[in-house]
């Protein structure tokens, strides 16, 4: 044994060399997998990223956005289950460059039937995004003038008045306020559309993932 130690202690210097070119390897084989791994992503190669809580959050908001398309579907029949759709809309908003300018954006959710809306907003707080939901014109309006939005969407009808909708909007506009404003409500025509537009309204849709395409291009550039 003695001979041994005598033999590790007179070739120190060349074990510790060869410890350090060993972890420089080990460190450029980590390095080149990171890149080989963020190339592949921004080509769209990785459809998922299964690593981590990463991963997880892509699945679980699928999940969410899947769950909602098909609540809704019950309230809007004609509208059809897409799950390759589905996945490819969450997708886009965990893309780099996309997934950094949509975290933390805010929305205002203004719909006197929240509870109709509730697992569509579960899916985009899942896009981790802030949501604040409020209940008529007024109640909206002032949120407004505490804190900053990033996004609007309202239902059109509400208590009866089924002008509701571009009413929040006029007022909205009236102060000045340029901020995206998205009509969801449970009818949809091309005329509907088309004076939404000349409203003001940058979307009025009942397509729920369109709702949600149009929300990461508004708010993940």
């Amino acid at each position: 044994m003695p001979g041994v130690m005598e033999f590790i202690e007179s070739y120190r210097s060349y074990f510790d060399a060869a410890q350090a070119v060993s972890a420089v390897i080990s460190i450029i084989g980590w390095c080149l997998g990171g890149v080989l791994l963020w190339i592949a992503w921004r080509r769209n190669a990785v459809r998922s990223v299964t690593l981590g809580p990463f991963g997880f959050e892509i699945q679980d908001a699928v999940t969410a956005t899947a769950t909602a398309a098909r609540d809704w579907q019950t309230k809007s029949p004609m509208q059809k289950i897409d799950m390759g759709r589905i996945k490819a809309t969450v997708q886009r908003a965990f893309q780099p460059g996309v997934v950094e300018q949509m975290v933390g954006k805010s929305v205002l959710w203004v719909d006197d039937n929240p509870d109709n809306n509730k697992l569509a907003m579960r899916a985009l707080s899942k896009l981790r995004l802030d949501l604040v939901q409020e209940t008529s014109t007024e109640a909206g309006l002032a949120a407004m003038q505490r804190r900053h939005f990033d996004l609007v969407i309202s239902d059109m009808g509400r208590a009866g008045n089924m002008q509701a909708g571009y009413e929040l909007l006029q007022a909205i506009r009236a102060k000045g306020n340029p901020v995206p404003f998205f009509i969801f409500a449970g009818s949809d025509t091309a005329e509907f559309r088309q004076e939404a537009a000349a409203r003001g309204a940058q979307l009025s849709t009942n397509d729920m993932l369109e709702l949600i395409d149009n929300v990461i291009d508004q708010l993940g550039v």
